[in-house]
């Protein structure tokens, strides 16, 4: 019996987060581990997002040589044989990073084209599943890590039990894989690039910055709850874990909704208000409602991300060009939001508070916003493909 393609897409997206999500909440634990210097976890827990830029751009090129199902399939493999590598001591950590975010970069770039090809027209409520599974991910992996590390007595062994949803995932998309035969070629684009377009162009900026914005706070946004708000550790914690876990919700009610309608304006602006007032409350009051900005920060970024993820469905016009502009959005986006994290810690250990960072990641909320506005316009990315012609949709499997 073939299972279900979205219980395999769901499947996929639970692996796609938690793996280096785990890593924050047992930094400490690793540095006394691997005796890894601060910078050296610097890198660590910079690397993902560096890895999906550079790696992001080579899933169109696996899914034209493999088709969309074996792409998928070959970077689910990648990213658990990346988990089971990082048992290997500092250099096994470092290569099973790469590795497993590697894995996870294809994934990401390729689950909507997937979604697309399987259900056609009803993808943009499969690719919401998909990032509620995503969202649910790094909620398990913020809210498990130390409870596991300490179960099993280790940071790197409780890492490593991210093993057995990445094997069971495995083990569903080769069921699938194997029912599905390889996908129709499409026309290629010429070498101008999707990001010559203006409508991809603002796709990929909202992408960007709403990832900057959601990792950056990923990472500091418990050190600001303690240093600015007076929030013991366990507490920012377990806030930061309800912050990441409102983006279930988010991403099982926008993408259906926001596919209604021809432009999507008005979730943009929604996403990046409830942003602005959180960056704006932990600037002016921190400490007076803690818990209220983080779910308001939340939320923000619970509705950009599957947003996001909506635009490249809702602005492309077939397979092959939503992996394209998926592709494109993720490779420019996570670099972009590589700086986040990285330039907000800087900018902390330059002034000694977190005033200045929090007021660039303000400012950054509104251009992302601005950027949305655009992208949410109900127009379509248009390409040239080799003789002018118009692409060719490839058929779904299933619909």
């Amino acid at each position: 019996m073939v299972l279900a393609p979205a219980a395999a897409l769901v499947l996929a997206a639970l692996c796609l987060r938690g793996p280096f999500a785990a890593v924050g909440p047992v930094v400490a634990g690793l540095q006394q581990e691997l005796s890894l210097s601060t910078a050296a976890l610097g890198a660590l827990t910079a690397a993902p997002l560096v890895c999906f830029g550079l790696v992001s751009p080579l899933a169109p090129v696996l899914a034209a040589r493999l088709g969309v199902h074996r792409a998928v399939l070959a970077g689910t493999a990648v990213l658990t044989l990346g988990v089971a590598v990082r048992m290997g001591g500092a250099v096994g950590m470092f290569a099973g990073t790469v590795l497993l975010t590697g894995g996870i970069a294809v994934v990401n770039v390729l689950l909507p084209a997937l979604a697309r090809a399987e259900y056609g027209d009803r993808s943009a409520t499969v690719v919401g599943v998909i990032t509620c599974s995503m969202a649910v991910s790094a909620t398990l992996g913020a809210g498990l890590a130390q409870p596991l590390a300490d179960a099993v007595g280790s940071a790197r062994t409780g890492l490593a039990l991210w093993l057995v949803p990445t094997l069971a995932a495995v083990l569903a998309l080769a069921l699938l894989a194997r029912s599905r035969a390889r996908t129709a070629p499409v026309a290629r684009p010429t070498g101008r690039g999707i990001l010559r377009n203006r409508v991809a162009l603002q796709v990929t900026l909202f992408f960007g910055l709403q990832s900057l914005g959601f990792y950056a706070m990923m990472a500091w946004l418990p050190a600001v709850l303690q240093q600015e708000a007076g929030v013991s550790a366990v507490a920012a914690g377990g806030l930061l874990a309800l912050g990441t876990a409102l983006g279930a919700p988010a991403a099982l009610i926008v993408p259906p909704l926001a596919a209604r309608r021809p432009g999507q304006g008005g979730w943009v602006l929604a996403a990046g208000l409830l942003m602005i007032v959180s960056l704006a409350g932990l600037l002016l009051a921190p400490g007076s409602a803690p818990v209220l900005w983080t779910v308001l920060y939340g939320l923000g970024t619970g509705l950009a991300f599957p947003l996001a993820m909506t635009l490249v469905l809702m602005r492309t016009r077939d397979v092959a060009q939503t992996g394209r502009l998926s592709a494109a959005a993720q490779s420019t986006g996570y670099l972009l939001a590589a700086t986040g994290p990285l330039g907000v810690g800087l900018l902390h250990e330059a002034t000694g508070d977190w005033g200045l960072g929090l007021a660039v990641l303000l400012a950054l909320v509104i251009a992302q916003t601005a950027a949305g506005l655009g992208a949410a316009r109900p127009r379509l990315v248009t390409e040239r493909t080799v003789g002018d012609q118009p692409a060719v949709a490839a058929p779904p499997a299933a619909r």
